[in-house]
């Protein structure tokens, strides 16, 4: 953490890995992260996103790859020299002190005694501390704090500092609802207008496309995709990516297709599925047999189920959830759950037969061996 308006710097990581034993953490992950920029990574539990922030931040030495921040190379760099300020998930909190001078304890560390004014430390804690809405905590002690109140501590005390990267590790996942959807976005604004780049960590995809310039989809210790929020939401590059982004996620169906007298049937848990004329015309050009049909649940529609049009599927109403502007209703077809926002009021006992309607354009194909979607889409 330096004292003095930082340069802007750039982020490079390059084939970066790590393994736990039997566990590969990180597989040859590549990122950048431009100056001013917001870069979100997000996947589920175990992803190897706190691997890649305990990497970035010098807390763990990497097997392979480069980290560069700027024209240095930082992997062998010890946490102290690498100008990195890394809000962890376990807040680590001082106890012993109130929530005022935990925030300004990277400001008062030895490293940097004397070196920035007291006026200057207070005017700098004041400004996170109301950006947090924790102003009129400041002289409480962690003990006296929510859970929710010590996160807000802890992301202060990083945003305080001036480092040449920010690392956030899901800075807000233990906040209420209301409180999380005000402070993505003014968390977002403040790092959006600085020099310095930010990562931000959350296992929650709407949160991510919510908060970032580009999102790493990372699965498995792997980069599925990186894109802008828009591009990952309307053209995931593979099922592990549909599954997780968007509220709720795609709708993802099974299919199988197979030949019969010189045409090809298109076929869900052994029963044929009516399809459209332009989707059995692009499913027919196709040379296997497995593949998934993804289609987002606000293209999805209800009807009766007997309805012989083409792109309804028979299934029964597994859930209805009212949600005021809009119903949420999920589908239980064969065991696969589909879902549909439906105009509020919608209305039908659990059990009840019902048609689940395709969208007749926006479907996406996806290899149902790999999970890749297929190209030209």
């Amino acid at each position: 953490m330096r004292t003095s308006e930082p340069v802007p710097m750039t982020l490079a990581v390059d084939d970066l890995s790590k393994r736990f034993g039997t566990t590969q953490a990180l597989d040859g992950l590549a990122l950048t992260v431009a100056p001013g920029e917001i870069v979100a990574v997000s996947g589920p539990s175990g992803a190897g996103k706190s691997t890649l922030g305990r990497l970035l931040s010098g807390l763990e030495s990497a097997d392979r790859g480069e980290i560069r921040l700027g024209s240095r190379a930082i992997q062998g760099l010890p946490p102290q020299q690498r100008a990195v300020a890394h809000m962890f998930e376990s807040f680590a909190l001082y106890p012993t002190l109130n929530v005022f001078d935990n925030v300004a304890s990277p400001l008062r560390s030895p490293m940097h005694a004397g070196r920035i004014d007291p006026a200057s430390i207070a005017e700098r804690v004041e400004n996170v501390l109301a950006l947090t809405q924790m102003s009129h905590l400041a002289g409480r002690r962690p003990a006296e704090l929510s859970g929710g109140q010590k996160q807000r501590v802890a992301l202060c005390r990083t945003l305080v500092q001036t480092p040449d990267l920010f690392i956030l590790d899901e800075p807000i996942g233990h906040l209420d609802a209301k409180l999380r959807h005000t402070l993505r976005g003014d968390i977002r604004a403040r790092q959006g207008a600085l020099a310095q780049g930010t990562l931000w960590f959350t296992p929650d995809a709407v949160e991510a496309m919510a908060v970032a310039d580009r999102v790493v989809m990372l699965v498995g210790g792997r980069v599925r995709q990186i894109g802008t929020p828009r591009d990952i939401y309307l053209r995931p590059a593979d099922t592990s990516v549909a599954r997780l982004v968007g509220d709720p996620a795609m709708n993802l169906l099974d299919i199988t297709l197979t030949s019969s007298d010189g045409s090809r049937e298109i076929r869900h848990a052994g029963d044929a599925v009516r399809a459209s004329p332009a989707l059995r015309a692009r499913l027919a050009a196709l040379p296997g047999e497995r593949y998934v049909l993804g289609f987002p649940p606000m293209h999805t529609q209800l009807c009766a189920p007997a309805s012989a049009e083409a792109d309804v599927l028979p299934g029964e109403i597994y859930a209805v959830e009212p949600f005021g502007k809009y119903t949420l209703v999920t589908a239980s077809l064969a065991g696969t759950l589909l879902r549909a926002k439906v105009a509020p009021g919608y209305a039908a006992p659990l059990g009840a037969p019902v048609g689940i309607r395709m969208p007749e354009s926006g479907v996406l194909i996806f290899d149902g061996d790999t999970g890749s979607i297929l190209p030209d889409q």
